[in-house]
């Protein structure tokens, strides 16, 4: 099997189009995280499939992971090298929950395998911590033990709201997990979340798993950029998770397309054709058109 990052894309937009490596395409200026720290910077990551589908039931756990017929290597690669620019990952406590061998400190990226090595180098040439941190947004504070991934050395949060029970924030600080308080109610609000984060010097936010989490973020205008990659396959399926988790925009919230790349696929991908696309969150929607 070739190595998935040995191979190109087509450059789409902008143009001229022309051939681009996809090892190292989220590194490379202007996508990657910027490098000054002086204000937070927030961007999240989802691969879908053509009808809408990020996440489907295994169905013999009945929990919701990528749908093997659009999960892949080369998207893999690309998930790997935006977590390496970060400074903490941002999940949800379902996603925690739905981990398929429980948490531990290979549960989260940058994965330690040898082929993501040049990541590890790459962010400690940059003055980084070995790993990002992980930030856990829940309401109920109902998680599996975290201990292995503490004890692995990466700086652990739980985001919660001021109303969380107590007793349950308690028991997750005695893992030596730190609890950030970023909501009024039980919940966590996308805005006091960043802040937050920014007291403890974590900047770089990669929002990597969560449709509510998303929801809140965007509520809140404090997303930055969105990385799709878009698996051109069609799934079906009556039980499934989109993009996002929540109450209708209003007003809708707008992106710009900065850049669109064509992958072909392969062996390594199990053939799927998809397009990366990266795109930054614009002013937002103040009217609605209308259709005579």
């Amino acid at each position: 099997m070739r190595e998935a990052e040995g191979e190109n894309l087509l450059r789409i937009f902008p143009g001229p189009g022309e051939q681009a490596p996809l090892k190292g395409l989220y590194l490379r200026e202007p996508f990657a995280p910027p490098a000054g720290r002086s204000k937070s910077f927030v961007y999240t990551n989802f691969i879908s499939s053509l009808d809408g589908r990020i996440s489907l039931p295994d169905p013999r756990t009945e929990k919701f992971n990528v749908p093997p017929a659009i999960g892949n290597a080369r998207d893999w690669r690309l998930f790997q090298e935006l977590a390496a620019g970060a400074d903490a990952l941002v999940i949800s406590g379902r996603y925690v929950r739905d981990l398929p061998h429980g948490v531990s400190d290979r549960s989260f990226p940058v994965s330690g395998r040898p082929e993501y090595a040049d990541l590890l180098r790459w962010r400690r040439a940059r003055g980084l911590a070995p790993q990002p941190a992980v930030v856990i947004v829940t309401a109920s504070l109902d998680l599996p033990p975290l201990s292995r991934v503490v004890a692995s050395g990466r700086s652990v949060y739980v985001a919660t709201g001021e109303g969380a029970d107590p007793r349950k924030a308690a028991g997750v600080e005695a893992e030596g997990v730190r609890v950030l308080r970023a909501g009024a109610g039980k919940r966590v609000e996308g805005g006091r979340l960043i802040e937050a984060l920014a007291r403890e010097a974590q900047w770089n936010i990669a929002m990597i798993g969560g449709g509510e989490v998303l929801h809140a973020l965007l509520v809140d205008d404090v997303l930055d950029r969105l990385y799709l990659t878009l698996a051109c396959r069609m799934l079906g399926g009556l039980s499934f998770d989109t993009l996002l988790t929540g109450p209708r925009l209003e007003p809708a919230e707008c992106f710009g397309l900065e850049a669109l790349h064509y992958d072909a696929g392969g062996a390594e991908s199990s053939g799927v054709e998809q397009l990366f696309a990266i795109l930054d969150r614009r002013a937002r929607m103040t009217t609605e058109r209308t259709l005579a």
